[in-house]
């Protein structure tokens, strides 16, 4: 039995384990927020008596903010935090600040540090759920979450103008969709975020060649008669 036979007996099982195969390639390769983790949703009231929720927030990125009123960092990262709420649209950028404390002690607290965005005090155990649990929850920490829900963004710690520069990186990498996301680190060190290549491009590239070598195949197979079944080829054979 030549080869050629022998590849014309399982062509179409190939031929669709291929289709398959680049399907699968695309549906990763264009979609940059697989391996990430989806923000937990919350709802809670903040210090205004104003109700909302994450998954309402009309914002290409929310910053959600755990903080202290005690906590120096945090207080420190509150003017940066004010320039990006004047500088970015609701509809690009929302701003959560989320403490534990007293109620009454947050909204004077917001007064006197201008603090224009939402704050709201945790009554939903929103700290819980992204800290996953831990009983070691450093503040400041800072959560960037996508469109789609996705965290694209996790750093602990307020570390200056190094911080400040990678925040404001990562809030321009999202809103023009060329962000990788990143994980901190509680010792103020750099985080891991970067910006990429387009994947969903590469992917696109990548499949269209796939596919067309696959045609190619299909084609000359059917052309060489390899698809043929050893009954179909005998009856051939015998009409001939």
């Amino acid at each position: 039995m030549s080869i050629a036979k022998l590849i014309g007996y399982n062509m179409q099982a190939r031929v669709s384990l291929l289709l398959i195969s680049v399907m699968i390639i695309l549906s990763f390769g264009a979609n940059p927020v697989v391996g990430q983790k989806r923000a937990p949703d919350f709802t809670l009231v903040d210090i205004n008596d104003n109700t909302f929720s994450l998954s309402n927030c009309p914002a290409k990125v929310v910053l959600i903010d755990f903080f202290g009123t005690q906590c120096p960092p945090c207080i420190t990262e509150i003017p940066v935090l004010t320039d990006l709420y004047h500088e970015y649209s609701r509809d690009q950028l929302e701003i959560i600040s989320i403490s534990s404390e007293d109620e009454v002690i947050l909204r004077n607290f917001a007064q006197q540090q201008n603090m224009e965005w939402i704050v709201a005090r945790d009554t939903a155990g929103v700290n819980n759920d992204y800290y996953e649990g831990s009983p070691y929850r450093p503040i400041p920490r800072s959560f960037l979450v996508d469109a789609d829900g996705y965290i694209r963004y996790d750093h602990t710690g307020w570390g200056g103008a190094d911080d400040e520069s990678e925040l404001r990186s990562q809030i321009s990498s999202l809103l023009s969709g060329t962000s990788n996301g990143g994980n901190g680190d509680s010792d103020g060190d750099s985080d891991t975020g970067q910006t990429g290549p387009p994947y969903t491009l590469i992917a696109i590239i990548g499949g269209a060649v796939i596919i067309f070598l696959i045609v190619g195949i299909v084609a000359a197979g059917q052309l060489l008669g390899w698809s043929e079944s050893p009954k179909k080829r005998r009856s051939h054979k015998g009409n001939g």
